[in-house]
């Protein structure tokens, strides 16, 4: 299927096509629609309304045609005459980039043997986009619903029959996911879908519902009885296996050496920029105490007090953060550091309990193929009823000045209104298969473009907690080497974390977690927050008193997630 659409659409190209420009847009529009069929539920949480009613058929033959169509149209794009500074050049630097993850990661056809989390992701969120958003009418939903139901046993089938092994953290971590889901399908789903009609619900829906959650639960227990007491393989992937992806995931030639060299010096950086807010901190708030000599001693007593400023429900933490978000997008207005979009389309709520777990949230965009349909802001969150010390550990992490910083991290200027921009970009590559660095280095950057024009009123411990996250930025990348190339072990990591990155309770806990599981994710916050922070300092030096913060904005936004060394071409 692949081969043929894409020999179809070459030989479009080639008869109909003189310009340079439409032959990559054409390139990258075949890919897309190839890309549409592959991943369907990705598509969907992209706004492409027909792939509700799809779900991914994944099997070794699928895989080997999606390989080789990706190989073609590589083969096609490094034959392309492309200028380097245009358009073109920034949208093939994306596709070409695309192109090479899928190939790294399905290349070996090993995936669908031994990774749980796989399955494990394809089913926790097969419903997330369909329950939580309004671009479907109700009969849609359901037809819809059905038809991802029948794909979820399908692949529950699949994974129980070629799931072989894994590693064997990552396995344990996905049984609990998999049992919400189940719990999810057989009661939370039958009642959210009961609210969509008067009538009683067709004795067929439940029963598929049911269905589900029972095929879940096979799957889980495959994965319990036969792949984790016998998991092998490793959590580290080797210098190599690193290096290669290091390089794809952020477009440079980066080694993971250099990459650990920057990052230890930017933690001592922040250490010391800590202790400095710290001691100024200490002055005004305990005026008759002289200031502690001892770095743990200083901020720790901040980082305290800090922490101290904190909810204790799911939901004021939900109030919380409605009313942050107000006021987010106000002071963006009102100190024109952005343009705000015309129609806030923003879906806010606890993050799911299918789920499962604490500290499970982020933006999920709506995407270039519709993008007036909501943007799902999952917040992270722990049930009421949950012990106390995980409860403390979880609103001491997630505290009142952590939330007031990374809002604007989020939701404005960041993440939400970066996304709802992108979504209406005319090259779809770029909403699609945006740049990692630029996507987390920008809503790096609006914690501090925000915080030095007076975001909450200059409060010393919002700016602490921006320079606490900066710091477990770099220690995530720092950690994410260590453990890939020179084989540093939970332990080691924890206790790392802990003393140089002062890492908060509950970011401690998923460290290990996010490092072996997304280890090239986590090294974007740091890379992206640099890059960007180096654009901005040579844009207001080359401007100068001419240095518009909300036109370099704009132009950063409008530009779409390209890479940020391409981004000069288009800002200027």
């Amino acid at each position: 299927m692949y081969k043929i659409a894409y020999i179809l659409g070459l030989c479009v190209l080639i008869t109909t096509c003189r310009s340079t420009e439409l032959t990559m847009n054409q390139l990258a529009q075949d890919y897309i629609s190839e890309w549409i069929e592959f991943y369907p539920s990705r598509a969907f949480a992209a706004g492409h309304l027909d792939s509700a009613h799809r779900f991914e058929s994944i099997s070794r033959e699928r895989i080997k045609s999606w390989v080789e169509y990706n190989k073609e149209v590589l083969m096609s794009l490094e034959a392309l005459p492309i200028d380097s500074k245009a358009d073109e050049g920034a949208d093939a630097d994306l596709l070409r980039r695309q192109i090479l993850d899928e190939l790294d990661r399905w290349g070996e056809g090993r995936s669908l043997e031994t990774s749980p989390m796989y399955y494990v992701g394809l089913v926790s969120q097969a419903l997330t986009h369909i329950l939580a958003r309004d671009d479907l009418e109700p009969e849609d939903k359901f037809k819809a619903i059905e038809a991802r139901l029948v794909g979820i046993r399908t692949v529950c089938a699949q994974g129980t029959l070629l799931l072989k092994d894994g590693r064997p953290r990552t396995t344990e971590r996905s049984l609990p996911v998999l049992e919400a889901s189940a719990r999810f399908l057989e009661t939370n789903l039958v009642q959210i879908a009961g609210e969509w009609t008067d009538d009683p619900l067709p004795e067929t829906f439940v029963i598929l519902c049911e269905g589900a959650a029972d095929d879940v639960r096979t799957l889980a227990a495959h994965i319990k009885q036969r792949i984790l007491p016998a998991a092998s393989l490793p959590d580290s992937m080797g210098r190599k296996n690193y290096a290669k992806k290091l390089e794809i995931s952020t477009g440079t030639n980066m080694t993971p050496e250099e990459l650990a060299k920057i990052s230890l010096q930017e933690i001592k950086e922040v250490r010391g920029l800590m202790q400095e807010l710290a001691g100024a901190y200490w002055i005004k708030q305990y005026p008759r105490m002289d200031v502690p000599e001892d770095f743990s001693v200083l901020v720790g007593k901040a980082i305290d007090d800090m922490e101290e400023n904190r909810e204790s429900s799911q939901q004021d933490f939900l109030r919380l953060f409605k009313d942050l978000i107000g006021r987010a997008e106000e002071f963006v207005k009102d100190k024109k550091i952005a343009t705000l979009p015309a129609e806030k389309t923003l879906f806010t709520a606890l993050s799911p309990s299918h789920f499962a777990g604490a500290a499970v949230g982020g933006v999920y965009a709506a995407g270039p193929f519709n993008p007036g349909a909501k943007t799902l802001f999952y917040l992270p969150t722990i049930p009421d009823d949950a012990p106390e010390e995980a409860k403390e550990g979880f609103y001491r992490s997630f505290n009142n000045h952590f939330n007031t910083m990374i809002i604007t991290h989020e939701i404005f200027p960041g993440h939400y209104m970066q996304s709802k921009i992108a979504s209406t970009n005319p090259h779809l590559v770029r909403a699609l298969f945006s740049d990692g660095l630029y996507v987390e280095g920008w809503a790096t950057l609006c914690e501090v473009i925000t915080l030095d024009a007076g975001w909450n009123g200059f409060d010393p411990l919002d700016r602490l907690a921006h320079l606490r996250k900066r710091l477990e930025n770099a220690t995530r990348a720092y950690t994410s080497v260590q453990v890939h190339c020179f084989g540093w072990d939970q332990e080691k990591v924890a206790r790392f974390a802990e003393e140089e990155g002062l890492l908060a309770p509950q970011f401690a806990l998923n460290l290990w977690d996010r490092v072996t599981g997304s280890p090239l994710q986590l090294v974007s916050y740091f890379l992206g927050f640099r890059k960007f922070t180096e654009l901005l300092e040579k844009e207001k030096a080359r401007l100068g008193t001419e240095f518009n913060l909300r036109d370099f904005s704009d132009a950063v936004l409008t530009a779409g997630a390209v890479s940020i060394d391409l981004l000069p071409d288009f800002i200027r």
